[in-house]
């Protein structure tokens, strides 16, 4: 980590390696044993920890280019669809690739695509997603964080990402998520209903999830509350609402509140909470911003 922090190009150097990771991971393992095959010897000897590191870094060089021999293609070509997409605050749109799958931007969102042969690749960078991924092609398709990936085949599911923790929700079908470094890869399988979500250190939780159709409801415009925390609730809406909402109070940011709201009309919660809350609302003067207060 602080090898990492200590200079803005080894997050590039570091995704690098990753790829040669991921690249050596696709070998099938009739190449991986040829490759880790040892020649008897006439004298038997225990190699030191420096020839170990030195054989296993050879192995994983030796299948990164066993790779590329093989399948060059898909990591040397340039990729037959390339796009840079992003919604700004408050706005969400639909875009469908040139491959058939759709991806429903939520708010505040940034993505690129690359479409390879062999693979179609998703990196997102900030915000929110719900795919909706064809899987006639048969190709893999992959979205790619910061702390780990989604792999598909085609399925339905929602990924949003909360600077480097992540969480994926799916609707229908089957992923496959890995989180955490590449010598300490967590993986989960998930279906229809469940969920998993990955902490900023990487680690992975997952099983099913309560309201999956709840989770995915900014599809249609809405949010839903089910005895939600009242300080969560207002960080929720102000991913969309143009005029900030704000709690003074850490007691009452600790209130339960339950419903679905528009995320489109921010005005009609403020309207209604305090008819189900004791707070008021106080509008400032240069409408910077709404402050919630213990009534």
């Amino acid at each position: 980590e602080q090898w990492h922090q200590a200079d803005p190009k080894n997050e590039e150097r570091y995704q690098h390696v990753q790829h040669i990771w991921n690249m050596a991971a696709a070998l099938p393992k009739s190449e991986v044993k040829k490759l880790g095959a040892i020649p008897k010897q006439d004298v038997a000897y225990k190699p030191s920890r420096r020839a170990f590191w030195s054989y296993g870094l050879g192995m994983v060089c030796a299948a990164a280019v066993t790779f590329a021999i093989v399948d060059p293609m898909q990591w040397r070509a340039p990729p037959e669809y390339q796009a840079q997409l992003s919604t700004a605050h408050g706005e969400r749109t639909e875009v469908t690739l040139p491959d058939g799958s759709t991806l429903l931007l939520n708010t505040d969102t940034t993505v690129s695509v690359q479409l390879y042969a062999n693979q179609r690749t998703v990196r997102l960078e900030q915000g929110e997603v719900f795919f909706h991924v064809d899987g006639k092609q048969g190709t893999p398709f992959i979205v790619e964080l910061e702390s780990g990936n989604v792999r598909v085949t085609g399925t339905q599911f929602n990924v949003r990402r909360n600077e480097q923790a992540f969480s994926v929700d799916v609707l229908q079908g089957s992923v496959e998520v890995s989180a955490g470094p590449w010598w300490s890869r967590q993986t989960a399988m998930l279906r229809s209903n469940d969920i998993a979500r990955v902490s900023p250190s990487g680690e992975l939780t997952s099983g099913k999830g309560a309201d999956v159709e709840s989770a995915v409801a900014w599809r249609e415009g809405k949010v839903v509350f089910r005895g939600t925390p009242l300080a969560k609730a207002i960080q929720e809406l102000n991913r969309y609402s143009d005029q900030r909402m704000l709690v003074r109070d850490a007691r009452i940011g600790e209130l339960r509140v339950s419903g679905v709201f528009n995320i489109d009309d921010p005005e009609s919660f403020l309207a209604a909470l305090p008819q189900f809350a004791p707070v008021i609302v106080q509008r400032r003067p240069d409408g910077s911003a709404v402050d919630i207060v213990a009534r």
